[in-house]
């Protein structure tokens, strides 16, 4: 009997892996019940005498979610064996089984097959046999591998593997767990029972430097569970010993678990046995060393608190052992802080730790702070203004700010300064609108602050100091539109936004009783104007006469952007301040001239400056550029210049200068390799003192490999050439 492209559909249960006897609908012999199966035959052949039946032409068998492809099949309805003599695969919850030739034994609802190899989103295996029932499946001889099957990916080799459908998990005897083929650690049984991610994630990074030697750093997780994942650093220095410590990443906002947070965990211990240099203070680095680096975020019903905690044993630890870490953030600052945000008020408790002793640290043990949202006054048009403070401050000389050197006298003490300060603001504003072309906001404050501990013969003493202000803030904006167009630079007309600002604030006489507070909370030097607003001034304890006009002309240039709204295409913002004094001792008028610049007239460039220029001779006090192109995911160049002249007070910060020059590329070479190049230019050295060429190469699908060589100059027992190979796993 022949007939082409039979279908043929019965009632049958679901079996996970093998339904493939369901071929006995032929012989009337329907052993499953409950799902339908349909099978498809190009061809198909039965002997009456043998009572066989052959099937050709291309079989497909479905049930449910199974699908079986192979192109012969053979059934004995006598002995209920099905034969699979060609390749075959099999579908099932988008996991799929390869064999090479398989039997279908009908009886005991099992399948047998001597190779087989398949696998579902990252994970991938091959075995010897396997031997499988209706929701089961055993693998003999396997190996397990995170991402495709290659020679340079992650593996676990055991003598069994299971596959277990109805729970959807693998399940792997005791096996080896494999980098690169070579054996690295036997691991106990285990389970994977998530198939979105890997249940690993790591991050090698080989190489040799002047300092440590041959080096070899990792970090290692486990992402089993969605909301936590453990981890490890395990590093090798061949010069210093080995640095090891745990680690975590939590994420527990879209999860079931009570508590919402977020965060991550690091820390290393090493007895480091390497010769090291004096640190950038001159002092020598003992030989127990560390570092805890913890960012923390969490909500408690209202209340959300955040922390940033930063312990290193010395000034130099991470730049030895996690240089990629130090260049992000070379100054730590350690905190904790709670806050409860309401739609009329914010309330916040602050805490900043000095938990480095080579730090400098403004610490608040703790600062309550409460802000009052401006509030209008019935119908007259006033907006209220309040905020109330207490802070406990101590601040300890250091390596970074010694008290000595700035003639700072202390009042616990020649090397701390202490104080207990409430500060209270009360302010009004009046905004008056010009239509929508300009407002006007008269500005009336007083701050009364009071301290607990002062400075001079009796530091028990308190000292109370009440202070005004007076001011107004105009603004105008004036528009106008245009139908330009440029189809290189993706403009579809301009927008010219002008946005001419008048800030004026008069504080009398805020220096009174200045030599009997603790100066904890001062000015820093800043490449953007000041703030002259006495509520919103962080630097109270060093208050300056203010009586200052602040003239601001900004500009914003804007294109309509593709599908909605618009893009910003030229931002140029100028300050200029009018003072009646700049300092006490100085008597210059006009403060230093702000400019920021900012340029993305595509997608595929930018440009930035940030200029401050000393107005009577027209130096350069500090300046920043920077300039980025791209072209797609092909090349990416960045240039730019830091540079940062004489500081105007040099008894507050000493003399300070740098002038550097930067640039970088990057550019793919093809899928599987990239190269780039960075450069450091010291133009006060007239050297290039920081040099990194390397490539990076994509391996088999699952690794992202970087190689670099670079060479350093005066940068301490870091100088010199250094070679770095750094590998992290794509499958994230």
């Amino acid at each position: 009997m022949l007939k082409k492209r039979s279908h043929f559909l019965k009632t049958t249960s679901q079996s996970v892996l093998f339904f493939i006897g369901a071929a006995t609908l032929f012989a009337g012999e329907t052993p499953f019940t409950e799902t339908d199966t349909i099978i498809d035959a190009g061809d198909m052949r039965f002997s009456a005498e043998d009572g066989v039946q052959y099937l050709s032409g291309g079989v497909r068998v479905s049930a449910g979610e199974l699908q079986l492809r192979t192109e012969e099949m053979i059934y004995n309805a006598e002995t209920q064996i099905a034969e699979i003599p060609t390749p075959s695969t099999l579908d099932f919850q988008g996991s799929r089984f390869i064999f090479g030739s398989a039997e279908f034994d009908g009886n005991a609802q099992k399948l047998v097959s001597k190779k087989v190899r398949g696998g579902r989103d990252f994970a991938f295996f091959g075995g010897d046999s396997i031997s499988a029932s209706r929701d089961f499946a055993e693998i003999r001889g396997a190996a397990f591998y995170l991402g495709e099957p290659h020679w340079s990916t992650i593996s676990f080799t055991t003598e069994k593997l299971a596959y277990d459908a109805e729970e959807d998990y693998f399940h792997l005897g005791s096996s080896v767990f494999r980098v690169a083929g070579v054996p690295v650690l036997p691991l106990p049984e285990l389970s994977v029972i998530r198939f979105d991610r890997p249940p690993v994630r790591v991050w090698f990074n080989p190489g040799e430097s002047g300092s440590a030697g041959t080096y070899f750093r990792s970090e290692t997780y486990l992402t089993l569970w969605d909301e936590f994942e453990p981890g490890v650093l395990l590093d090798f220095y061949e010069r210093s010993g080995i640095l090891a410590g745990p680690a975590a990443t939590y994420d527990t906002y879209d999860s079931a678990f009570p508590l919402k947070m977020r965060g991550h965990f690091r820390s290393g211990y090493i007895n480091d046995t390497a010769n090291r240099e004096d640190d950038i203070y001159g002092n020598a680095i003992g030989g127990r060393r560390g570092f805890i680096d913890w960012f923390h975020k969490q909500h408690l019903e209202r209340i959300e608190v955040s922390a940033s905690i930063h312990k290193w044993s010395d000034s130099e630890v991470m730049r030895d052992f996690r240089p990629k870490i130090y260049d992000e953030n070379q100054n730590p600052d350690s905190y904790i802080e709670f806050v409860l945000p309401d739609d009329y008020f914010y309330a916040s408790a602050f805490t900043r730790l000095h938990l480095n002793d080579y730090q400098n640290v403004q610490q608040r043990l703790p600062e309550l702070r409460f802000d009052l949202q401006p509030t209008p006054l019935g119908k007259t048009g006033i907006y209220q203004h309040f905020s109330a403070s207490y802070a406990f401050l101590r601040e300890e000389s250091s390596d970074q700010y010694d008290f000595f050197r700035y003639g700072v006298i202390g009042n616990d003490g020649p090397d701390a300064l202490e104080s207990s300060r409430a500060n209270v603001y009360i302010g009004w504003t009046a905004p008056i609108k010009f239509g929508n072309f300009g407002s006007f906001t008269p500005v009336l404050g007083v701050m009364t602050t009071c301290y607990g501990e002062t400075i001079g013969a009796n530091p028990e003493e308190t000292y109370t100091r009440t202070l005004g202000q007076v001011g107004f803030d105009m603004e105008f904006v004036i528009s106008g539109t245009n139908n330009y167009r440029n189809e290189t630079w993706g403009i579809n007309g301009l927008r010219h936004i002008l946005r001419p600002v008048l800030q004026y604030r008069y504080i009398p006489n805020p220096t009174v009783g200045d030599h009997r507070i603790p100066a904890i909370d001062r000015e820093i030097y800043l490449s953007r104007p000041t703030i002259i607003d006495l509520s919103d001034n962080r630097a109270i304890d060093q208050l300056y006469d203010e009586h200052v006009f602040r003239i601001g002309l900004e500009n914003l240039f804007q294109t309509r952007a593709d599908g909605y709204g618009s893009r910003d295409l030229v931002e140029l913002n100028i300050y200029q301040d009018f003072r009646k004094t700049y300092r006490p001792g100085d008597t210059r008028t006009l403060s230093d001239n702000f400019i920021d610049l900012n340029v993305t007239p595509a997608d595929w460039v930018s440009f930035n400056v940030s200029h401050r220029m000393d107005v009577y001779d027209f130096s350069t006090n500090a300046l920043t550029t920077g300039m980025t192109l791209t072209d797609g995911d092909v090349w990416k160049a960045s240039f730019g210049t830091i540079h940062l002249y004489k500081n105007p007070y040099p008894s507050a910060y000493g003399e300070s200068r740098a002038r550097q020059l930067y640039a970088g590329i990057d550019y793919r070479l093809n899928t599987f390799w990239a190269a780039f190049a960075h450069w450091r230019f010291d133009d006060l050295r007239n050297e290039m003192t920081d040099q990194v060429y390397g490539v990076r190469q994509r391996l088999g699908n699952i690794w992202e490999i970087e190689y670099s060589v670079r060479h350093r100059r005066n940068a301490g027992d870091d100088s010199d050439f250094s070679f770095n190979v750094g590998a992290s796993l794509m499958l994230f």
